[in-house]
């Protein structure tokens, strides 16, 4: 596991980011690990995401994640090796807000093309019963071991145009890796 670790910081630390500091990197132990980019005016916490059930979450500098009127979070639908199929995964996604919320809205938009090849699919949700979801863009990534999935959602929709923008940038700095990476700088053991 070590060995993987270094070659994932090496890696990461070869290749410029958006942000000024290092980016976000979630390991699964033994399996994979990925990171994104971090736009200017914005700011992560492993540690209020963790309060959450979450993987990650970013909000704009100064903000706090119960404060501040958008956020995006990180986290994963399937966590061992992916049976279904990614349209499957969205729809059940799908399926369980609208238990949630009937009247909700969930509209494709255009693909984001990552930096490193592939592209996420976009669902933007709308009417959610819940004032703090007044828009949801949510970003689907599929990886043989898991499905990221990466989620905007704002309670204020004036903003919409500005957090998209940085949502995009994070889905676009998506990075992942495993031990079949083949420009691992240490190979995994």
């Amino acid at each position: 596991m070590r060995s993987f670790a270094a070659a994932m910081l090496s890696l990461l630390f070869s290749v410029p980011i958006f942000a000024e500091k290092a980016p976000p990197l979630i390991v699964e132990p033994n399996r994979y690990s990925y990171t994104f980019g971090v736009p200017t005016g914005w700011e992560f916490s492993f540690e209020q995401a963790k309060q959450f059930g979450l993987r990650l979450v970013f909000f704009p500098q100064g903000g706090i994640f119960h404060k501040s009127n958008t956020v995006i979070y990180v986290n994963e639908v399937c966590h061992a090796k992916c049976t279904g199929t990614l349209p499957g995964t969205i729809q059940q996604t799908i399926d369980s807000a609208k238990r949630h919320s009937p009247n909700l809205k969930a509209e494709v938009a255009k693909p984001i093309t990552i930096s490193t090849g592939g592209e996420a699919s976009i669902r933007i949700f709308s009417g959610s019963q819940d004032a703090r979801q007044a828009r949801e863009a949510l970003a689907f990534i599929e990886h043989k071991e898991t499905v990221v999935l990466v989620v905007l959602t704002t309670k204020d929709i004036s903003t919409w145009e500005g957090d998209y923008k940085a949502f995009e940038a994070i889905v676009k700095g998506h990075k992942y890796f495993n031990c079949d990476s083949p420009e691992l700088a240490v190979k995994c053991r």
